[in-house]
């Protein structure tokens, strides 16, 4: 059991490890100017589909519902407010974003990168939002219930044993 334990921490650091090179291949590539899907598409795929794999796994396995319940317990902010923020901030930080971009890239006079800041960063804003709390929010909580019903059942399986 010992050794089982120690190759799965080898294999989570293996993970992470993948997981930093891919961000940090990102940040290189957008900094030098190589920004298309085509440059860092591979790295993008990766990233995402690690977090995918890593939710659904552990909500078939059960384990992702307890995590939660871990997660909340050591937090000193309510978890549903603590999402909410979160999706806000991220909302403002990509309106900002693409605000200054728009601004800087497209207007011409200072009233007109002013104006285009202004619409670009309430549009990024308002679509942004909702989708990254749909996001955070929303598939969290499906799969903390489908965790639960994982939970459940194994408990009743057991409970027939």
């Amino acid at each position: 059991e010992r050794i089982v334990n120690i190759q799965n921490k080898i294999h989570r650091e293996i993970g992470n490890i993948i997981l930093i090179l891919c961000a940090i291949s990102i940040i290189i590539k957008v900094i030098i100017g190589l920004r298309g899907f085509e440059y860092i598409g591979i790295e993008m795929i990766i990233v995402f589909f690690s977090g995918v794999y890593y939710i659904v796994r552990s909500t078939q396995m059960g384990i992702y519902s307890e995590e939660v319940e871990i997660q909340n317990a050591n937090s000193k902010i309510n978890p549903d407010t603590r999402t909410v923020l979160t999706g806000i901030i991220l909302g403002v930080i990509i309106g900002l974003i693409f605000g200054f971009n728009s601004a800087i890239q497209y207007a011409d006079g200072l009233v007109q990168k002013v104006h285009y800041f202004i619409i670009t960063f309430t549009a990024s804003f308002l679509m942004y939002v909702p989708f990254l709390l749909f996001i955070l929010y929303v598939l969290p909580k499906i799969a903390k219930n489908k965790s639960d019903q994982v939970n459940r059942k194994m408990l009743d399986e057991m409970d027939e044993e």
